[in-house]
């Protein structure tokens, strides 16, 4: 892979950036109370939108969405093994990697074809 060279003008734009945004995170939620109803708010709405705890993801192969703590993505992911000694995995770009997902969902069924 090959590194990617920005500019200082970039670069000092983006670390800017990455303050801004920290600050802000400081006002919204100043002390751990504040960010912990964040945190419930959030939940509570990814619940709402179809979210389970991962302990729940089915064991038997499937793959299905998954979202870790720390992490903005939302991955493709299968649990392997038996239960609760078993791993999660997700798959990305033809590869896998070991995963501690806090929370899944499972795939949309595809459209069904209506015969003609």
């Amino acid at each position: 892979m090959a590194m990617a060279i920005i500019s200082r003008e970039l670069g000092e734009q983006l670390w800017a950036e990455v303050m801004k945004a920290k600050e802000q995170r400081a006002i919204d939620m100043p002390d751990d109370h504040a960010a912990l109803m964040a945190l419930g708010r959030a939940y509570q709405r990814l619940r709402d939108l179809g979210w389970r705890e991962a302990m729940y993801c089915p064991k038997d192969g499937t793959v299905f969405d998954a979202m870790e703590a720390g992490s903005t993505g939302i991955h493709d992911c299968y649990y392997e093994g038996e239960w609760p000694k078993g791993s999660w995995w997700i798959l990305a770009d033809g590869d896998m990697w070991p995963s501690s997902p806090i929370l899944f969902r499972l795939k949309p069924a595809p459209p069904r074809s209506d015969p003609a």
